[in-house]
């Protein structure tokens, strides 16, 4: 800790000399972010690319999951394991689905007890106001799981205002919430509650049974604002999920069958935060304790087989220094994981119990070389229990050529700790855990330009990825049916490609929006990455009517060709097989019938492809939903 102490003071001193150059550029005509560095920031600011989704998006697309909405930003590929509900991967710039790190209202998602992965088949959007998604390495920010960049998911809040709204639709899915706050100036409080519930279809290509599945979120939020210069904020979000599916027959087809298993998951989130100083204060302080706790069940018959659970408590302090125009925050965290597994004991114990400490010291320098010029430099050095102490680092610089047109351009390393399930998870027919892994290193550059040509805007970035010690979490050495294990491959890892963005406002009311990625990732042995796509794209057209009260939104999303892996019967080994590609097409619609009533409508695989993201699990058909949105009060 006396190292990280001294890092921290060492670069904070070479930070605290720099010259002033120039004074601030106008940020009026940028999104003002919270997660590209680690003070606010314009997106124009970020050497990063940056997607910012506000709540007008989320309404426009009346998506009921968040990872609906991320299949539209370049650079993401979406797994689905069968229906709503069930098992949802999402992965950034060809990385694997937990090198991409979550925050919830600044609070670390991604859950221990789920291979470090965020559960995204258990975040429903009706209480979402912004998501913003920051592609590149962040770990020098935000530490392990940011190797491929960060989705930050920001609620309500306490002063989003009375309302109510209810959907029904195709395989009996119900959907509704109530939200509502009340307060002052001084202080505010907002609670929450959203359930989604279907009867869902059948996931296998065989039998007839329906998967169902439900979520119900409640949510509390409260600020108080005492004086200019204090403000206390509290937050608690509590997710309790029951999702059915189909068990791989491993003895006759390999594949998915009907089966009467189930998923009974429960998700807790909880923060308490102060920031003293006011926003013109020359210094602020920031100290936070943030918890998150989840528990997973797996059922059979409807009792309780197996569990696995996590516990993840954070304390952070952070001082932001105003430098003339420039900007420095030094930060401290403690983070302290806790993961728990339990299950019926055969051939051995898997019943465990484990946990890791983590302390870190990080330094964000925000500098101005002119008033066109921003630069960001980052530093973080971790102070592992289980693992060498780790220094990762960020730099990147966006550069206003004219008021139209933004270079930008970064490099950075990356750093992905391996798994509790990796190193110890225990399951006697398929996987036992190596306790000698390391982590995973990367050293990723991104370069990109956005312009706008009048009424079009445009993004453009290449980006790549050398990752070292990548872990393979399924390694058969034994013939099939052994169990597998996970090891540190040898060489190099590779991820590059290309994204496009493009936005065009040809008319008043009318909008377009295109997206494309193309994405090589190859493993260590130059053999594509599982659940890949190499193209992937999303086009968008928006049509305001009845004097903008009206809304029509068309929607459809490519996603490519890729490849998975199949578990044939025994004695036949593991073999790659091809996922086709697929059009996905939904078209939506609202209508503001008054001050305080909108009714809407969405149709979704309005082709009725029939489709797989992941070998062997049917995805859902044809679909329509409708519903109404009534607001009380301001």
């Amino acid at each position: 800790m006396r190292n990280a102490i001294a890092m921290l003071a060492a670069v904070g001193a070479g930070f605290v000399v720099s010259p002033v150059l120039a004074s601030s550029a106008d940020e009026s005509l940028d999104t003002i972010i919270v997660t590209g560095s680690r003070t606010p920031i314009a997106t124009g600011d970020v050497g990063s690319a940056v997607t910012v989704i506000t709540r007008d998006d989320i309404e426009r697309r009346q998506v009921r999951y968040v990872s609906d909405l991320l299949r539209a930003v370049p650079g993401f590929a979406v797994s689905h394991s069968g229906v709503a509900g069930s098992q949802t991967q999402v992965r950034v710039r060809g990385a694997e689905a937990n090198h991409v790190l979550v925050l919830i209202d600044g609070v670390r998602a991604n859950d221990p007890a789920s291979g470090d992965e965020f559960r995204w088949e258990y975040l429903a959007a009706a209480d979402v106001e912004r998501i913003e998604v920051v592609r590149g390495p962040q770990s020098a920010l935000w530490g392990s799981d940011a190797i491929g960049g960060v989705v930050h998911v920001i609620t309500r809040g306490a002063d989003a205002g009375w309302g109510a709204y209810l959907e029904s639709g195709s395989a009996d899915t119900l959907n509704g919430a109530l939200k509502g706050n009340f307060g002052d100036d001084g202080w505010s409080v907002g609670i929450g509650i959203e359930r989604l519930a279907t009867d869902g279809s059948n996931i296998s290509r065989t039998g007839g049974e329906k998967d169902d599945s439900d979520v119900t979120t409640g949510t509390l939020n409260a600020r108080l604002t005492p004086s200019d210069s204090l403000t206390i904020r509290l937050g608690a979000r509590v997710v309790d999920a029951y999702t059915q599916y189909d068990a791989v027959d491993f003895f006759v087809t390999g594949l998915p069958a009907d089966s009467d298993v189930a998923a009974d998951a429960t998700q807790t989130y909880a923060q308490l935060g102060m920031t003293a100083g006011a926003a013109d204060a020359r210094v602020r302080h920031h100290l936070g304790v943030h918890w998150f706790d989840s528990e997973n069940l797996n059922l059979v018959g409807g009792l309780e087989e197996s569990s696995s659970s996590s516990e993840r408590a954070t304390l952070a302090y952070q001082a932001d220094v105003t430098l003339g125009v420039n900007r420095l925050s030094l930060a401290l965290e403690h983070e302290t994981t806790r993961f728990s597994q339990r299950g019926p004991v055969l051939f051995d114990d898997p019943n465990q119990d484990q946990d890791m400490d983590v302390t870190s010291a990080i330094a964000d320098f925000e500098g101005r070389a002119t008033d066109r010029l921003t630069w960001l430099l980052s530093a973080r050095y971790d102070d592992n229990s289980d693992f060498r102490d780790a220094l990762t680092g960020r730099l990147s610089a966006a550069w206003r050529l004219a008021d139209a047109t933004t270079l930008r351009a970064g490099i950075g390393t990356g750093l992905k700790n391996p798994t509790f399930t990796e190193r110890f998870g225990f399951f006697a027919q398929s996987f036992v855990g190596n306790p000698d892994l390391e982590p995973e290193r990367s050293t990723s550059y991104d370069v990109g330009i956005d312009r706008q040509f009048g009424a079009v805007g445009l993004e453009v970035s290449l980006f790549r990825q050398d990752l070292d010690d990548e872990i393979d979490g399924f390694y058969c050495p034994n013939p099939w049916p052994q169990p597998c294990t996970a090891i540190n491959t040898d060489g190099k890892s590779r991820r590059s490609g290309a994204e496009f963005g493009l936005r065009w406002e040809p008319a008043e009311r009318v909008g377009v929006r295109l997206g494309y990625t193309y994405t090589d990732s190859e493993d260590a042995d130059s053999a594509a990455e599982l659940r890949r796509p190499r193209h992937a794209g999303s086009a968008q057209f928006d049509y305001g009517f009845a004097s903008g009260r009206g809304r029509l939104t068309l929607t459809a999303d490519y996603g490519g060709t890729r490849f998975d892996r199949f578990f044939p019967p025994w004695p036949n080994p593991p073999e790659v097989v091809t996922l086709d590609r697929h059009w996905l097409v939904e078209v939506t619609a609202q209508l503001q019938v008054s001050d305080s009533v909108r009714l809407f409508a969405r149709g979704s695989n309005l082709l009725d492809t029939d489709y797989e993201q992941v070998y062997g699990y049917r995805t859902p058909g044809r679909a329509a939903y409708a519903g109404i949105r009534v607001a009380f009060g301001d």
